[in-house]
């Protein structure tokens, strides 16, 4: 069945085609959406390549012109820090990225979800296609940095708002969420791996309307307080289930102390 649409899949097709020809590259392969086989027509195509190590450094300067074979023109051609290759926009805004792996220290479990294009001598993946493992409700966890960078974070509202950083303020809230977003998953034992522009399908129906929920934050202080007045009850209400659930030690002192310092400072209980 094909899915995304056909400017994807004529990418797909060149790498699966042309890339091949060249006898130092010994793998061609998908991760991300097209890896685990949830593409649709705004995914991202990210084509990953096995080479020789001999090779490495050649592809390190040249992997924009190997991303144009497979594109055509792009108007951005970014490379990705630590890594050979980058991401390439084209003139109608496709997103494609190009990676290169040496021969030497690849791992064909590295990503989560892998559709195999090209195998030269069948050794890269003898079994085919990895089937996508993350994003499956499994045993609930614990994620205790998630929990500590939480009271971290809204702790410091005091600091932000004091000092009427109220853009600062508005980002904050963002950052809060997204450890109420990890601490859902690790409810549902979800270990999220997948691609970071996809979210829905991790979450239940219920956690999907708690977030839906949280207040409209702007740029008013009040505002911004009461969208963390609901992130923080959230989050204690469902962290502390977690910590039940899990056997593991909510941190008590560390949150009392967070409660009470917003309370002090803002008038206003958190919990």
């Amino acid at each position: 069945m094909t899915i995304g649409d056909d400017r994807q899949q004529q990418v797909i097709e060149r790498a699966r085609a042309v890339l091949p020809d060249d006898d130092r590259i010994l793998g061609v392969y998908l991760v991300g959406s097209y890896g685990t086989g949830e593409a649709d027509r705004f995914s991202d195509v990210d084509v990953h390549c096995v080479v020789t190590d001999e090779s490495l450094p050649w592809f390190e300067e040249h992997w924009p012109d190997v991303l144009r074979v497979l594109t055509g023109p792009t108007v951005l051609a970014d490379r990705v820090p630590g890594m050979v290759g980058g991401l390439g926009i084209t003139p109608d805004w496709l997103h494609v990225d190009l990676f290169c792996h040496p021969i030497g220290s690849f791992d064909r479990f590295q990503y989560d979800g892998v559709r195999v294009l090209f195998d030269r001598d069948g050794t890269l993946f003898p079994d085919g296609d990895l089937p996508a493992t993350g994003g499956r409700p499994g045993t609930p966890y614990w994620p205790e940095q998630t929990v500590n960078l939480f009271f971290y974070f809204l702790g410091n509202l005091v600091t932000v708002l004091g000092r009427d950083e109220r853009i600062v303020g508005n980002q904050g809230v963002g950052a809060v969420r997204d450890q109420l977003i990890a601490v859902m998953l690790a409810e549902r034992g979800v270990r999220r791996t997948g691609g970071a522009k996809r979210l829905n399908a991790l979450l239940s129906d219920e956690q999907r309307t708690a977030l839906e929920s949280i207040p409209a934050a702007g740029s008013e202080p009040a505002d911004i307080i009461a969208a963390n007045q609901y992130l923080c009850r959230e989050f204690i209400r469902r962290g502390t289930a977690l910590a039940k659930q899990t056997g593991e030690g909510w941190p008590t002192e560390f949150v009392d102390a967070t409660l009470d310092h917003l309370r002090r400072h803002f008038g206003a209980d958190f919990d």
